[in-house]
């Protein structure tokens, strides 16, 4: 994607720099007011509708695949995570590899920013956890280990005590713990 918005950049800067170009070069001569008037407006004329469906094209191309947009997977397993100063509450504490994950976010008391992070600290995923209010986000892990809930927005004094832990297991160790 960010090679696309390149290209598209390079080429609007290029077609900006010969409309200077031909500007320029066009001042120069001697022409009646009426023949620059007409030529004026129908480049306006002509780079506004190309603006407008260009705009709209890249409006839908970009915004189309957001996640936002995507209903929820079927086997999808809910995770709720309540917030509250200074604390994560996590109903589910082992997920399975493989399997998507919704996470249900709300808050008891003040907006809370949660990132999901890996065992690096390598930010996964993050959403606003408001109170009276439940954001979701949809996330499946690839690999097992120990994920942490973090809090990314400042909530008072006890911040940087909040965080939440979630344990991510191999869809087959998974599956032998459901058997017995």
């Amino acid at each position: 994607m960010h090679a696309i918005v390149l290209w598209v950049s390079v080429i609007l800067v290029l077609i900006l720099s010969a409309i200077f170009l031909s500007v320029i070069r066009s001042s120069t001569g001697s022409a009646s007011a009426e023949s620059v008037g007409k030529t004026a407006n129908t480049i306006r004329l002509l780079s506004f509708w190309g603006a407008l469906v260009f705009g709209a094209a890249l409006l839908y191309i970009t915004l189309r695949p957001w996640p936002h947009a995507l209903p929820p997977s079927d086997d999808a397993i809910t995770v709720t995570v309540i917030g509250s100063q200074w604390s994560f509450e996590v109903d589910t504490e082992t997920v399975p590899t493989g399997k998507p994950i919704v996470f249900a976010l709300t808050s008891t008391d003040v907006n809370h920013g949660v990132g999901l992070y890996d065992e690096n600290y390598v930010l996964l995923n993050q959403a606003q956890s408001m109170p009276g209010y439940t954001n979701r986000f949809e996330y499946t892990f690839d690999k097992p280990g120990t994920y942490r809930l973090l809090c990314l927005e400042y909530c008072g004094l006890g911040h940087h005590e909040m965080a939440g832990e979630l344990t991510v297991t191999s869809s087959t160790a998974s599956a032998e713990l459901g058997r017995k």
